[in-house]
């Protein structure tokens, strides 16, 4: 077998293996996806979501937009592009024990996948964890799908401000900036 047909064997395997896990994921084998979401909202509620642009319109095959193939793709970027156990101790210039600690801490985020932890990068800033992180999740509610947290580290939160800077920042950002990392935790308390 060349080259090729192993790269193509392992992107199968790593696809398959993101598509059974994301199927795991409440949303996605809800009833409320099998019907629709929108037949759950209010007048109201439709009423301001197409107000700002929103579609409300359940997703149709052939329209280009799959959200599960969207999923799966960020997944595997998620996976790709973290750390091992052993690369983050090296990242970090400490022991891999020191990191499967933090992991069983819960200090540090870690992925499951294929019988080893894989930590996202956007926890680390140079060679250290970014200040707070031990606190903000702690703060996250278990159980969160692990790109939703990415997701949420990385987006401009709204209620996020700087002094003279017109948009929001992400919480990875305000941490990085050495501003409260209360403001973080609370917010990571609010998680939806």
């Amino acid at each position: 077998m060349g080259s090729g047909a192993v790269i193509d064997a392992d992107a199968t395997r790593l696809y398959e293996e993101a598509r059974r896990r994301l199927l795991k994921n409440e949303p996605l084998r809800g009833e409320s996806a099998q019907r629709g979401a929108a037949e759950d909202l209010s007048v109201g509620e439709l009423d301001a979501l197409q107000a700002v642009g929103l579609s409300v319109s359940p997703w149709k095959r052939g329209d280009g937009h799959d959200p599960l193939t969207q999923s799966i793709t960020d997944y595997m970027a998620l996976l790709e592009t973290s750390y091992s156990t052993s690369q983050a101790a090296r990242h970090l210039k400490v022991d891999a024990s020191r990191v499967r600690q933090r992991l069983r801490e819960n200090s540090l985020l870690g992925i499951e996948y294929d019988g080893e932890k894989r930590l996202p990068r956007f926890q680390f800033e140079r060679a250290k964890v970014i200040p707070g992180m031990r606190e903000v999740l702690a703060a996250l509610p278990a159980g969160l799908n692990p790109l939703d947290v990415a997701q949420w580290f990385l987006s401009p939160n709204p209620d996020l401000e700087l002094d003279g800077q017109e948009t929001p920042v992400s919480p990875r950002e305000w941490l990085l900036k050495g501003h409260a990392v209360a403001a973080v935790v609370k917010l990571a308390q609010g998680f939806e």
